[in-house]
């Protein structure tokens, strides 16, 4: 991750957490929006085919565990 997203990430987190949102809720939405963009930018490299079939699926599952391993060991 470049040093740009972590500062607008950790921001984000701290403007949720003064309004009271939850830490989690906003993770969990960024994960979802990673997944969506990642799969736009493989269909853009690719001329709009997916490379592989149930690619969305698969992409978001794959982002979804590395997100969920990344907070059980550093949080």
């Amino acid at each position: 991750m470049c040093p740009a997203c972590i500062i607008a990430i950790s921001g984000g987190l701290l403007i949720a957490n003064k309004f009271g949102i939850n830490n989690l809720l906003i993770i969990g939405l960024a994960t979802i929006f990673l997944s969506m963009i990642t799969n736009i930018v493989l269909r853009k490299i690719n001329h709009g085919k997916v490379f592989f079939p149930y690619q969305r699926i698969i992409v978001s599952a794959v982002i979804l565990f590395i997100t969920i391993l990344l907070v059980q060991f550093l949080l």
